[in-house]
């Protein structure tokens, strides 16, 4: 790819994983990325890995989130106390017999 003229962005943009795309650069080219899949309905999650070498991760939370809030498609909060009750998932005691 570098023989092609590519940038080190597009290589790594482009041919770090075939099939997920990466995106780098600033929050908000992350944060638009995001929104088109999401509106698109491509995506209802995202699988996030940050540079954890570094400040990845503070830095999505500190960059990305405010700006996915800011547009209306991250939470601002949560309905339940438990992931359980944020998705609305009824409450399970033992083991459920369709499993055995």
């Amino acid at each position: 790819m570098a023989r092609e003229g590519w940038t080190i962005r597009d290589i790594l943009a482009l041919g770090v994983i075939d099939y997920h795309p990466t995106v780098v650069g600033p929050g908000s080219r992350i944060a638009d990325h995001l929104q088109e899949w999401f509106e698109a309905e491509a995506a209802d999650r995202f699988w996030i890995i940050p540079d954890l070498a570094e400040a990845g991760i503070d830095d999505f939370v500190d960059d990305v989130v405010p700006i996915l809030r800011q547009r209306g498609i991250y939470p601002d909060g949560y309905t339940g106390k438990t992931l359980r009750e944020h998705l609305g998932v009824p409450a399970q005691y033992g083991r459920d017999p369709r499993l055995f």
